[in-house]
């Protein structure tokens, strides 16, 4: 089955051919660590995570580069506000991103690359375009020429001479043309820096990402990715000074993601709406904030608000609760057998997931189908006929399908009751609910019952209901659970 992906250089839906057989090379932008990492980044992360899983899931060698740019004009700064050293600084701000993400559930890239260990890498290329005639030193500076490059802003579809019109262009004397770039920066007194043939210095963030790149995944490879605020000018000036290096191309795919919204405005500090990815945790289960992110699709902006998060607490609840039944039914039949049922259609999940990933990795569809199984399993579960032996072996392969598809997402892996235990600490939290109280009120319900005096009983169990606190009535007792707010239901097609 042939996969399409969206190319941002073609403006088109493209077949996804690799560059050597049955192995992926794909490079994402990654972090410049001059402060926490926020839910942007967390964005970004979670969906070129899942489409190395997506990758690796179809039987691909991934290997997937991504970024820190570890020395920095706000590293810099930050690091002097601290007193610390800016390369000990960004360190601290590495590993701390590394921490944060993996509470996200997003896994360490294959190569994870710093500027301050390349600085020999991107000197050579510098000079390599300085020996073609594609950049220049002034004042110790090194600018790369863009006049010398005419494809020059084929990826964003800018036109140069507009451009350079615009007055939004920085106008420097030491430049021939205001869109020139810079690829080396002399240091100032006090700043970090390296030795080079232009002047103690440090690398322009353009050329870092196409000297890291090189390294790892050769002159040409398959993927680039970012989000969609770094096709120009980053990604475009990428294009420049790596084509114009190697004289040939670069990455074969563009392909760019959305940005985060909060209540529908862009995301800053100054709009009082920033959450770095510790606010986020802190604030919302990890696993709904996945899915938050990917029940839209990768190039959708995502609106990071209240009812959103509480549609996924609904779905999550949903699907662990699920898993919990599973459980419980691979227990009482170990050795449950797949039979033919009659006039029962059993959905290949696995078969639909991959289908509509293969066309431009549609999380939004593939969502949909993997509903469809967990639908499958409920109804199946409910239904009197067949009978539970019967129809056991069926009921646990389509969620054994079901849980490798989620897996891909990363989500759905946690044990259940593990897994409905922290999404319920943060629903109690969020309610403000205490446990204790709870307990109490059921102790009543339970002793109502037992002197069948039903109206009672009923007439808690409805206040316990009003409160956003579900009883349920099982073989191995009375449990109860919180639900997201009132009103806020997954839609069909989640």
């Amino acid at each position: 089955m042939t996969a399409y992906v969206y190319n941002t250089m073609t403006k088109k839906r493209e077949p996804f051919e690799t560059k050597e057989p049955r192995k992926v090379s794909m490079y994402a932008c990654g972090l410049t660590v001059y402060d926490l990492s926020h839910i942007g980044h967390g964005m970004q992360a979670i969906i070129y995570d899942m489409i190395r899983n997506y990758f690796e899931f179809k039987g691909y060698e991934v290997t997937y580069v991504r970024n820190y740019t570890d020395v920095d004009d706000k590293i810099i700064a930050r690091a002097n506000q601290l007193g610390k050293s800016a390369l000990a600084y960004s360190q601290e701000m590495i590993d701390q991103s590394l921490a944060d993400m993996a509470l996200l559930g997003v896994a360490p890239a294959t190569i994870e690359p710093k500027v301050s260990e390349h600085i020999p890498e991107i000197i050579s290329m510098i000079q390599k375009l300085i020996d073609k005639g594609h950049a220049y030193e002034s004042n110790g500076d090194v600018y790369f020429d863009v006049r010398s490059f005419p494809e020059y802003g084929c990826l964003s579809n800018r036109d140069p001479e507009e451009l350079r019109s615009s007055g939004r262009i920085e106008v420097s004397p030491d430049k021939r043309d205001p869109l020139d770039f810079t690829l080396w920066k002399k240091a100032k007194e006090g700043e970090v820096f390296w030795a080079s043939p232009w002047s103690d210095g440090r690398p322009g963030w353009h050329i870092e990402c196409s000297a890291m790149a090189v390294k790892y995944l050769g002159e040409t490879f398959d993927i680039h990715g970012g989000g969609r605020d770094l096709v120009f000018p980053h990604h475009e000036n990428e294009i420049a000074q790596s084509c114009a290096a190697h004289e040939g191309s670069y990455a074969r795919y563009w392909i760019h993601n959305g940005l985060i919204l909060v209540d529908g405005q862009k995301m800053g500090k100054s709009n009082g709406n920033f959450y770095t990815i510790q606010d986020a945790v802190a604030a919302y289960h990890p696993e709904t904030i996945r899915y938050t992110i990917l029940k839209s699709h990768y190039t959708a902006n995502i609106d990071f608000c209240a009812d959103a998060f509480h549609n996924s607490y609904t779905r999550m609840l949903y699907f662990y609760n699920t898993f919990k039944r599973v459980e419980e039914l691979r227990e009482q039949f170990p050795d449950a057998e797949v039979k033919p049922l009659d006039n029962i259609t059993v959905p290949k999940v696995r078969e639909a997931f991959e289908r509509v990933m293969d066309d431009d990795f549609n999380t939004v569809a593939a969502l949909r189908e993997i509903n469809a199984g967990f639908k499958f399993i409920n109804d199946l579960l409910a239904a009197k006929k067949p009978k539970m032996k019967q129809k056991a072996g069926v009921i646990l392969a389509v969620a054994d399908e079901v849980k490798t598809c989620l897996g891909v997402l990363g989500l759905g892996q946690k044990p259940s009751g593990e897994a409905l235990a922290e999404i319920q600490g943060y629903l109690i939290r969020a309610r403000n609910i205490c446990p204790d109280q709870v307990a109490q009120r059921l102790q009543e319900r339970d002793t109502a019952r037992e002197q069948k005096e039903w109206a009672k009983a009923d007439e808690i169990r409805d206040a316990l209901i009003g409160d956003g606190i579900v009883v349920m009535d099982t073989p191995q007792g009375t449990e109860w659970q919180v639900l997201p707010y009132q009103g806020e239901q997954p839609d069909d097609d989640c």
